[in-house]
């Protein structure tokens, strides 16, 4: 017997196949709760006469659903019966993500911190094998997302297996077999608890985006009514599992592409309960106004990008919080451990990444963190061929660069703040006396919060009452207490006895401190994660 948000499937089979069974809406199917809930989703096409329809139950309970379909067999009626199951995950337990103000939350409100990991190329390469051990070893550490290209990645690693639109690239005809792989890998992320945050149009497959980027060969651009259908498409398929969409990639946008992204992400909002949707920004820009005043955009997704300028995650931050109206933010791809910065050739160390993450979060972008390292965004193995290495390097095994330890130091990160509500966060800058770069401060209900990329002692200045403090070294968890007493609204903290970054954490109550300890302690046990 089904049980609230797990996918239920009705599968149909029409007496003829119409000409064009992709682009056109054949099925829906409507279903009814008891209680009045209502939802209207379309069927997908699935291959000959085959379409299948994808519902996610809301509720326990009796729910009766009517399919409407444009050919004999695409019609009929039934019923469903949902029974209450206790489950862990807060994907199971709360829902669904929504945009609510300036946070990501559950179904019922519960406040959800993104905290993903970057696998663009999975889609195309990963085993369901792979898929397993590399969702086990994530969602382990505390991981509840992960981004994959719907399509192909145009520089992931070679060679692609599979193919959407198959060898020919017919963009009327989706390739089923890739997609039922697809569907393998949305479902694995799903049983654990993860949301797939599925690309819909990287910039290759949308007219007029980033054209200089890709050979024209490689270009598999989508036309309005080609997205549209695979806005549809996609959304059908997959909107059952809860997956959260990156209409585009990486585009810079004009009018011509703008109309696809549209198109694409009206579809998906149609198709999808509970429709969540961004546009994934090309490094080091903000959302610009074309794009902005767009109605389906949930929430804003920006790339601080592969550079050792940390305080760029900053003031992207800043920018994007300011835009209105109201939306949440989250800083989509900081720079990736182990990969080389756009211009210098320097490797990106494991200290810089984890810089980009709390100088995103502290500065505004606390909706949520995405992670990524060179090997698995684009799922290297050895002997494969990965033609950017002269610009991003030689990546390791997605299998070894899965171990880094700055996966580790994101997932410490957001088991802090989200001890402390940092749903809602307020940066303030303003209450460190003096500043320098690489320095953010930020205020919870719970907690004052100071990051320095270098350890010092600190005036704050007209800060909120702090009860207790701590000194928590980033790298470890571990947590000193300052030697010095705190006192008034000027409060002098001594610096840390350990090297390196350091985060200052005020607690606001003594209950406070110890619940945050309860929940930030527990994770000084974070180790390497390994997969063999």
């Amino acid at each position: 017997m089904p049980v609230p948000w797990e996918p239920v499937e009705l599968s149909f089979v029409g007496d003829d196949r119409p000409a064009e069974p992709y682009t056109t809406e054949q099925i829906n199917v409507q279903f009814e709760h008891d209680s009045g809930t209502t939802y209207r989703i379309p069927g997908f096409w699935d291959g000959e006469t085959t379409y299948r329809v994808r519902f996610a139950p809301t509720k326990p309970g009796h729910w009766e659903w009517t399919a409407e379909g444009a050919a004999p067999g695409l019609s009929g009626e039934g019923e469903i019966e949902v029974r209450l199951a206790e489950r862990a995950a807060p994907l199971h337990t709360h829902g669904y993500l929504r945009a609510k103000d300036r946070k990501l939350v559950h179904a019922d409100g519960t406040p959800c911190f993104w905290l993903a990991d970057t696998a663009w190329a999975a889609s195309t390469r990963a085993t369901t094998d792979e898929w397993k051990r590399y969702l086990d070893a994530r969602v382990e550490q505390g991981f509840n997302v992960v981004q994959v290209n719907a399509l192909r990645q145009h520089d992931g690693s070679r060679p692609h297996p599979r193919l959407p639109f198959g060898d020919s690239w017919n963009l009327t005809r989706p390739d089923h077999e890739y997609f039922r792989h697809l569907d393998r890998l949305v479902e694995m992320a799903h049983a654990r608890g993860a949301v797939t945050a599925l690309v819909a149009l990287w910039f290759d497959y949308a007219p007029g985006a980033n054209v200089d980027w890709v050979p024209a060969e490689r270009r598999h651009e989508h036309p309005p009514v080609l997205a549209r259908a695979l806005g549809r498409y996609l959304g059908a398929r997959y909107g059952a599992y809860g997956v959260a969409w990156l209409v585009s990639g990486d585009s810079y946008m004009n009018e011509k592409c703008l109309a696809s992204y549209r198109a694409a992400g009206r579809a998906l909002g149609r198709s999808c309960q509970f429709p969540l949707r961004t546009a994934h920004q090309p490094g080091g820009q903000v959302t610009p106004t074309i794009l902005n005043d767009e109605a389906w955009l949930d929430f804003r997704m920006y790339q601080s990008g592969h550079t050792l300028d940390i305080t760029r995650p900053a003031q992207q931050a800043s920018q994007s919080r300011i835009l209105e109206p109201t939306r949440p933010v989250i800083n989509g791809e900081p720079c990736y451990a182990a990969m080389k910065t756009y211009a210098s050739g320097s490797v990106i160390d494991r200290e810089t990444v984890r810089a980009a993450g709390w100088m995103s979060v502290l500065s505004g972008a606390n909706a949520g963190l995405t992670y990524g390292a060179l090997g698995i965004w684009n799922w290297h193995r050895p002997g494969d061929t990965f033609e950017a290495a002269d610009r991003w390097g030689e990546p390791a095994a997605w299998s070894n660069a899965v171990a880094l330890e700055s996966a580790d130091d994101y997932a410490r990160l957001a088991t802090i703040v989200t001890s402390i509500q940092v749903e809602r966060l307020d940066p303030r800058p303003q209450i460190l006396a003096e500043r320098e770069a690489g320095e953010v401060a930020a205020v919870t209900p719970e907690a004052v919060l100071v990051y320095l990329r270098e350890g010092r002692s600190i005036q704050l200045r007209d800060a909120p009452p702090i009860e207790n403090a701590r000194w928590i070294d980033p790298a470890t968890g571990k947590e000193r207490t300052p030697t010095k007493t705190l006192d008034g609204r000027e409060t002098g903290v001594e610096e840390p006895t350990f090297g390196g970054d350091a985060l200052f954490i005020g607690y606001r109550s003594n209950r406070t401190l110890a619940e945050a300890n309860a929940n930030v302690g527990g994770r000084e046990d974070i180790h390497q994660t390994n997969v063999s």
